[in-house]
């Protein structure tokens, strides 16, 4: 905002050295002019530079007070909130340098890093509160295990899952250990685990959002084991394109196929995902889709509904890359053969499908 207003005034000081020097110009006159005249003209060219140097800046003021939508208020107080919380966690990091063993000030720096998007720096908090309780403290566990799934998704499948499969033999009906170690069983393929942590988590009575998200992951995979319980690290969908999202809730069409050079390395029905990424994060994908690679081309919507993580969808971002990937493995993360595309997509901007064309091959 600063470097903003620098310029605005930088180019009305410019406007004005444009219209007011020539005003101000000394004029030469011919020998037969009369000396009163000149002096009256250059007096009246005096006062029309002092009134174009007076009422530009003026007008200016008005005009974009009148037709600008910018809520200085608002960002005055951002800044403000801004500047007060780094100026908390400043302090609270020099406490903990202090008292490098005060657990809950552990905890609290954890908590306020996940909260700001600074995952990295959130797992290092918990990881300190970790260390300290020697593993045996449920809200560092959670704490580190959220931390780094949301840093790396794959750690899902690795250091993340077991510390909440930890957690969850500390405190068996803790929401969040739930949840995660839901996602975790179901990237590791063991959907039964998987839809039994979500039945654990329904029976709390969460939220009406996140209840029909349970609901509907709840279903996928009662479908699934009833037709054998085919392992695959995500619920499927319908191969049809999903229904219309809720009034109010955001969506994206989009309208996927395949290059002819690649449709012939299409073997068998290989799962066909597609996830919605924070382009200026990690974590997991803020939605996903399954489907099968003998439907395309193929037209789906992502919807809030299709968020891994109810508080993490596409709903909290202001634009997103969305990737079609053929996946070889059959697991959703990317593996070197893979097939794929991608597509940027903006909210508000951006309207009609979002059209995606696998062409490439993970290297």
């Amino acid at each position: 905002m600063t470097t903003f207003i620098i310029v605005c005034v930088a180019m009305l000081l410019a406007a004005l050295l444009w219209m007011v020097l020539p005003l101000f110009r000394a004029q030469t006159s011919n020998a037969s002019s009369d000396s009163t005249d000149i002096t009256a003209y250059r007096s009246e060219r005096r006062l029309s530079g002092l009134a174009v140097g007076l009422l530009l800046p003026l007008l200016a003021i008005l005009m974009y007070a009148g037709l600008s939508n910018w809520d200085w208020k608002a960002a005055q107080v951002a800044a403000t909130q801004a500047g007060n919380m780094e100026e908390a966690i400043s302090g609270l990091e020099a406490k903990l340098k202090q008292d490098p063993k005060n657990l809950e000030g552990w905890l609290l720096l954890g908590n306020t890093y996940t909260r700001l998007g600074r995952y990295a720096r959130a797992a290092d908090a918990f990881q300190q509160a970790y260390d300290l309780t020697q593993g045996q403290n449920v809200d560092a566990l959670i704490g580190l295990g959220e931390a780094l799934a949301l840093t790396d998704e794959a750690s899902l499948t690795g250091r993340a899952g077991k510390l909440f499969d930890t957690a969850l033999t500390m405190a068996p009906n803790h929401p969040k250990a739930l949840w995660y170690g839901s996602v975790a069983a179901l990237r590791a393929g063991d959907l039964r685990r998987g839809r039994d942590r979500l039945q654990l988590l329904m029976a709390q009575n969460p939220p009406e959002e996140l209840r029909g998200v349970l609901e509907r992951q709840i279903q996928d995979l009662d479908e699934q084991l009833g037709e054998g319980g085919q392992a695959s690290a995500m619920p499927p969908t319908s191969s049809s394109p999903a229904a219309p999202a809720a009034s109010g809730s955001r969506a994206i069409p989009v309208s996927i196929s395949i290059s002819p050079q690649l449709r012939q390395q299409v073997t068998g029905a290989m799962p066909l995902f597609i996830l919605a990424r924070d382009p200026s994060a990690g974590g997991p994908p803020l939605a996903v889709q399954r489907h099968s690679g003998t439907n395309l081309p193929l037209n789906v919507t992502l919807t809030e509904s299709d968020a891994m993580i109810p508080a993490r969808s596409i709903a909290t971002v202001p634009k997103v890359v969305v990737v079609a990937r053929l996946s070889r493995s059959g697991a959703p993360q990317q593996q070197s053969g893979d097939l794929y595309g991608e597509a940027e997509y903006e909210f508000g901007k951006d309207s009609g499908p979002l059209t995606i064309i696998i062409d490439r091959v993970a290297p």
